[in-house]
């Protein structure tokens, strides 16, 4: 009996040892698989998104800007708003040879000639000639939005140039509508219609689609 117990025991050690081993290596194995096949996620106040995916964020370019940087421009005439007070609206009228028009933009002036920028990326799509306010560029920054810049001179750009917001594209001119100040006479046309450029500049390209 003795004899048979000494034999059996080995065997049992060497069984319960097999098995500690095959159940270490399929957990091992297991690990592995999950390591390698398993998606790499990041986590964040919002929640849990994947590797590959880049966070929308919004840039200080999505922003209008206005169309220059000197701080000593000022507004010369308001755009005309319909539903603006009386006053507003006498103030918004432009005086061209006695002849009393509705401002369908804003004209920005200043003692000095300033520089003109563009408010947004955006491609030259027209430089033409206007009785009123001479030299006109226009700037189309998508399909719903188009800027154009008037009473300018000494235009850096050319038509079909893809402009960066910012970019200096001309300079005002001295003008007989604003009393011999220099002049830039801007205007905004969204989905074919003057919107008041004074309303934009807190806005991104996305609010006004």
């Amino acid at each position: 009996m003795k004899t048979y117990t000494k034999l059996f025991i080995p065997f049992i050690y060497v069984g319960v040892i097999s098995f500690m081993v095959m159940i270490t290596m399929i957990v091992v194995n297991g690990v592995s698989s999950y390591l390698k096949d398993k998606v790499e996620y990041k986590y964040t106040l919002d929640g849990v998104f994947e590797d590959d995916i880049v966070p929308v964020i919004k840039t200080e370019s999505d922003y209008i800007v206005r169309p220059y940087i000197d701080s000593n421009v000022k507004v010369g005439k308001y755009f005309y708003d319909y539903e603006s007070s009386n006053d507003r609206q006498e103030d918004s009228l432009i005086l061209y040879e006695n002849i009393y028009m509705q401002n369908t933009g804003v004209d920005y002036i200043s003692s000095e000639e300033f520089d003109v920028v563009a408010v947004l990326d955006g491609e030259v799509i027209g430089i033409e000639d206007s009785d009123i306010y001479g030299k006109i560029l226009t700037i189309k920054h998508n399909d719903n939005l188009i800027t154009t810049y008037s009473n300018i001179s000494n235009i850096l750009v050319s038509v079909e140039n893809s402009i960066s917001q910012g970019e200096i594209i001309a300079t005002s001119c001295k003008s007989a509508i604003s009393n011999n100040d220099a002049m830039l006479h801007f205007e905004v046309i969204h989905k074919g219609d003057y919107i008041d450029p004074e309303n934009l500049y807190t806005l991104s390209v996305s609010d006004i689609q």
